[in-house]
């Protein structure tokens, strides 16, 4: 007894979760850290309510970033005939905020939704029966908020998430509120709502313990299930793959527990991959699990492919909004404006779009800034033969019939001279345009994408660019971060960098040190996309093993960290903006509810440029 005593402390320490399954199926240890894991032990930052269950006039918060995901199958009929919310308007995967009195139809709730993959933030802020309520789904960050006046109940997730608060309609305390393992609980959304009873919360902890019960008496541990019953019937286990256990996906290896020949149990490891993000700036083989894993995820959770353009690398919030803004504009023939800095694959995102838009016609690539101006009407409309001294017999074919029931892509916009652009405004709004020396118009149907690393915005106020023409390519906008805004993708990048690369020059895949790949997430990258490429390249080139090390890794240091300083000014601005907006422009409680002095605080709009806010 005592050895196992002190078998346990040593698996209590580990900063991996252990499981220890008997050859009968039945859970014979649990570490406190697979406690953690799987949501069975609760950390509750010392809040506390008893058990209970939702009553009629009980004021309840919603958060749910995909409606019908991760939150017990909730439909928008449930939020009709429990909140009275117009069930038409709401659809599954719909991000969803509502405030509303449970089964009390004479108090009208408040909700807005969103429909799936519009955006990167949503949030709602009102005074509802004398509370301060304010909630924020952050897609960029995968962060979901609840306040209840100034009381913040926070959860972190990684792709769905039902979070809710309800508040006692008799007493005025909050009575309930979501946490970690909630699914486990069978405390999700739905069921509360149809009348489940929800666990008591005491302490800092609350435990449901696995010990002396079988898997299979042990609600959503199906794949747990097969992976321990493929171990026991055929001795063979597994190392690093994906399961997932109550909802959640959970990187998980086994090794039998042996005696003699006697199998005795399984011993199971398991991992959580919002954890092994962090790991991924040490350890570069890790990419391919991380990708792995944001694949099966959105295949089996999401199920939102369809309708993100393939072929563009990066599962962050923030490339998967331009994804998902690339299929759409696929889907018509709007004239698409594509911003960002150089170097950020703008040219990549066109020719995505027009390979989704299955046009029969060819992709038609122009850089405005590379043709001379004295050439441009001719190599854009072309010209009939004889029109000019100097002109082909032949005549020339230009750029827009080329791209005939196709694709102009027409790059660098901004560099477009101010003769042309008159021009090319005509054959936007009439679909039409004159070859030089021609009498008759010809009639096109191209489709215009346009882009731009410029501010097209004060070229207009500065009268290099024309008003009107701006706001006809501007008709379907699309911004690309740059990619110190989306470091997550640096992983998977990387990655598929290297491999091309490798078959570009014909020679082994090579893999980056750690000190190597911590050096890049820790660089700026103010060439983007484009000096990855070229640094990575270079690396290849001059390691002379399989193993890239940071002498081979040649950017400046004058870009390296100053992501952080970026992060944190940025923080710092929305957090006085929002307060701000929060105290109606009220500056001096602003001040009061910020903690900060009043010329530390002037200083502070002057340095951010931060106007009044009415």
């Amino acid at each position: 007894m005592d050895e196992w005593l002190r078998v346990e402390e040593v698996l209590n320490v580990l900063e991996e979760g252990i499981l220890i399954i008997d050859d009968q199926y039945t859970f014979r240890h649990v570490s406190s850290k697979a406690k953690e894991i799987l949501g069975i032990t609760l950390k509750c930052n010392d809040r506390y309510h008893p058990k209970g269950k939702m009553q009629k006039g009980d004021i309840v918060i919603i958060a749910d970033n995909a409606l019908g995901c991760d939150d017990g199958d909730l439909t928008p009929r449930d939020l009709n005939r429990h909140f009275n919310i117009p069930q038409c308007e709401i659809a599954k995967q719909d991000a969803v905020i509502a405030i509303s009195v449970y089964q009390n139809d004479s108090i009208a709730p408040i909700y807005k939704f969103w429909k799936s993959n519009v955006g990167l933030r949503y949030s709602l802020q009102e005074r509802f029966l004398d509370y301060d309520i304010e909630v924020v789904i952050d897609e960029a960050d995968k962060l979901m908020r609840i306040v209840v006046n100034g009381e913040v109940y926070q959860m972190e997730y990684l792709y769905c998430i039902g979070h809710m608060v309800v508040i006692d309609g008799k007493e005025g305390d909050v009575k309930f509120f979501q946490a970690p393992g909630y699914s486990y609980r069978n405390e999700s959304i739905k069921p509360l709502l149809d009348g489940a009873e929800f666990s008591e919360k005491q302490g800092n902890q609350l435990s449901c313990d696995l010990i002396g019960n079988t898997i299979e008496s042990a609600a959503g541990y199906s794949e747990l299930y097969g992976v321990i019953n493929h171990a026991i019937n055929y001795r063979e286990t597994i190392k690093g793959e994906i399961i997932e256990i109550m909802g959640r996906p959970l990187l998980c290896s086994t090794a039998l527990l042996e005696d003699g020949t006697a199998l005795r149990g399984v011993v199971v490891k398991i991992e959580s991959l919002s954890e092994l993000q962090d790991v991924l700036k040490l350890r570069n083989e890790v990419i391919n699990t991380i990708v792995t894993s944001e694949e099966y995820i959105r295949s089996k959770i999401r199920r939102r492919e369809a309708k993100m353009l393939g072929g563009i690398a990066g599962y962050s919030a923030y490339i998967n909004n331009v994804k998902s803004l690339g299929y759409r504009a696929s889907t018509v023939d709007s004239t698409v404006l594509i911003t960002g800095e150089s170097g950020t694959g703008k040219t990549l995102l066109a020719k995505r779009i027009h390979q989704a838009s299955r046009k029969s016609g060819v992709f038609i690539h122009v850089n405005c800034g590379a043709i001379p101006d004295n050439l441009f009407e001719s190599e854009l409309f072309g010209y009939v033969k004889g029109s000019f001294t100097g002109a082909s017999n032949r005549g020339k074919v230009g750029y827009f019939e080329m791209a005939q029931h196709g694709t102009l892509f027409l790059d660098e916009i901004g560099e477009l001279p101010k003769h042309i652009q008159p021009k090319l405004l005509h054959v936007l709004q009439e679909k039409q345009y004159y070859r030089i020396g021609a009498q008759k118009p010809t009639e096109t149907n191209a489709r215009i994408i346009a882009a731009t690393s410029i501010n097209l915005e004060k070229a207009v106020a500065e009268q290099r660019f024309r008003r009107d023409l701006y706001y006809r390519i501007n008709v379907f906008p699309i911004n690309i971060p740059p990619l110190r805004r989306r470091k997550k993708d640096l992983y998977v990048l990387i990655n598929n960098i290297i491999k091309g690369l490798s078959g570009k020059m014909d020679c082994a895949d090579k893999t980056l040190s750690g000190e190597a790949f911590e050096k890049l997430i820790g660089y700026d990258w103010p060439g983007n996309v484009r000096e990855l490429e070229n640094v990575l390249e270079r690396a290849m080139i001059i390691s002379e093993t399989n193993i890239i090390y940071p002498e081979h890794v040649n950017i400046s240091e004058e870009h390296v960290n100053v992501i952080l300083k970026d992060i944190l000014a940025a923080t710092e601005k929305n957090a006085i903006v929002e307060t701000l907006d929060a105290c109606n422009g009220n500056k001096k409680i602003t001040m009061r509810k910020l903690g900060i002095s009043k010329s530390a605080f002037y200083e502070k709009l002057k340095k951010y440029g931060i106007v009044d806010i009415e």
